[in-house]
């Protein structure tokens, strides 16, 4: 709903989104540099319609908040028992089920030096940046008209509602699941 409307507020029409030279310009690139021109990826060339654009905008934060936090945020708490995530293999891994041991198991899983690394950089990966800014929020003052304005403060508030009904869920929980509490999503990749 915040894209489109927001989107909506500057082209208010499909010859909006098409005539505008800086837009159509962008998307070129990323399909030509990004995705190599390949038709293929799915990735349009040119915006034609207004509807485009809220799709591939909303694709674009979403990659780069919901489903990075989804990817990102327990890949320590799932990788840092190594045998979830191992690192490295030293053997191939078993051919045949029933036919594994534990001794083959042990000669087949890193060494501890290798595991350390591994447990390190998943660690590293996982913690939360020195410039986490949740999802919705913004270091600086992006609008000063009062549409975009209200806008955000809408879907701040939603997802304010958000993370408190992922809390009041979680308190049912044995293993509370909070890696896509909007507190806990970076407004975008923060690597």
């Amino acid at each position: 709903r915040f894209v489109g409307a927001l989107l909506s507020h500057f082209y208010q029409h499909d010859d909006h989104v098409q005539k505008d030279t800086e837009l159509q310009r962008w998307i070129s690139e990323i399909f030509t540099y990004g995705f190599l021109g390949r038709d293929s990826s799915g990735i349009p060339s040119s915006f034609q319609t207004l509807k485009e654009l809220i799709k591939f905008v909303t694709m674009v934060i979403f990659t780069a908040s919901a489903q990075h936090a989804a990817v990102n945020n327990g890949q320590f708490d799932f990788g840092g028992w190594m045998p979830n995530y191992p690192t490295a293999l030293r053997k191939p891994p078993p051919k045949e089920k029933g036919k594994t041991t534990e001794n083959t198991i042990l000669e087949t899983l890193p060494d501890v030096r290798t595991t350390v690394h591994g447990m390190a950089v998943l660690k590293l990966l996982s913690k939360d940046s020195a410039d986490h800014y949740p999802l919705g929020y913004f270091p600086e003052k992006l609008y000063d008209e009062e549409f975009p304005c209200k806008l955000i403060e809408d879907f701040q508030k939603d997802l304010r509602e958000l993370s408190d009904l992922n809390k009041k869920r979680n308190k049912k929980l044995e293993l509370p699941y909070t890696y896509l509490n909007p507190k806990n999503v970076d407004n975008s990749v923060a690597i």
